[in-house]
């Protein structure tokens, strides 16, 4: 009994220890908690400050700053209504909404009357930008922004509030020339705007690099093409050898050809070998050419002979490289 003792008094101990460090955490949160509400109360009275002496823009900072630091349905109303005197009736419009979310989430039915009754008072004289984005103009990598906001694919092609003034759209994407636009929707209220984003065209840079690639496999195209026209002369080459050989003049029961057939046999079958290995070896090259065209990402890194040898036995293509 008495051997377990120092046992239950560590136990003690650090069960107080645990709850002395739970109620300090408590007590910090809060304190912090009190802290940011201090300085969001100080931030909501200098804004109003502000909003009384006609500094609007201002007082809206101020109310943005409160925000961030307690959000709630009061602050998120009085953020909107310098919004909307400010004439920012987009960011007035989503911050109504957003009021109105969390008043609905706390049971603030108050604030959402409100919230709802300015957001539909709003939505006659929103401006709006549609970003039309066909297939064509989809290339990889993709960006499209309204001002310094990525609008992200779920978003193009329906209609995004904007605040009235000049806006600014831009597209751009890796390996090509960005683009953009402005458009003036300072006196535009209810007006749609559908902007078309064109294709991009490659920069500089990849424009030779696209030109040099496109020539490399339409000479692999052509090259191809010529190499299987070899191969089928030599086809047609070793079918007229053949009916050559069967057309030898033979007398009684030995076999002796007449000099022209079998000179003639000779012949066509060295230029049906003579066809096969050229005609091999221009399609292997034609291929390769199409394949190991040089691209963006992979420039240099291939180097490819071929060489076609031909000898009285037979013919062969041989390729080289590096990959």
């Amino acid at each position: 009994m008495f051997a377990s003792t120092p046992s239950c008094i560590k136990s003690v101990a650090a069960g107080l220890c645990a709850g002395a460090a739970l109620l300090a955490s408590n007590n910090a949160a809060a304190d912090g908690a009190r802290s940011r509400n201090a300085d969001a109360d100080a931030l909501v009275s200098r804004a109003q400050g502000l909003l009384e002496s006609g500094q609007v823009a201002a007082a809206c900072d101020q109310f943005a700053a409160a925000e961030a630091l307690e959000s709630g349905p009061l602050t998120l109303l009085r953020l909107a209504d310098c919004y909307q005197r400010a004439a920012r009736t987009a960011s007035a419009w989503h911050t109504f909404l957003e009021a109105e979310a969390v008043a609905r989430a706390k049971k603030d039915f108050e604030s959402v009357q409100v919230a709802a009754q300015h957001v539909a008072a709003l939505e006659p004289q929103l401006t709006r930008v549609v970003f039309v984005v066909p297939t064509t103009s989809r290339v990889p990598g993709l960006t499209v922004r309204l001002g310094a906001n990525t609008v992200p694919p779920s978003s193009w092609d329906r209609p995004i509030a904007v605040d009235p003034g000049v806006q600014r759209l831009s597209a751009s994407a890796k390996g090509y020339a960005p683009w953009s636009l402005e458009i003036d929707a300072t006196n535009a209220p209810g007006q749609k705007y559908r902007v078309v984003v064109p294709t991009l065209a490659p920069a500089q840079g990849e424009r030779s690099e696209l030109a040099r690639r496109n020539a490399y496999r339409t000479a692999g195209v052509v090259t191809g093409s010529v190499g299987l026209a070899g191969l089928g002369a030599g086809a047609v080459f070793r079918v007229m050898s053949r009916n050559a050989n069967e057309a030898k003049n033979c007398t009684g029961s030995a076999v002796e050809c007449t000099p022209s057939a079998s000179s003639k046999s000779s012949s066509l079958a060295d230029a049906a070998a003579v066809s096969f290995a050229l005609g091999g070896a221009l399609v292997a090259t034609g291929v390769t050419l199409f394949v190991l065209a040089p691209s963006p990402d992979n420039k240099e890194q291939h180097a490819l002979r071929v060489a076609a040898r031909y000898a009285n036995s037979g013919g062969r293509v041989q390729l080289e490289g590096v990959w």
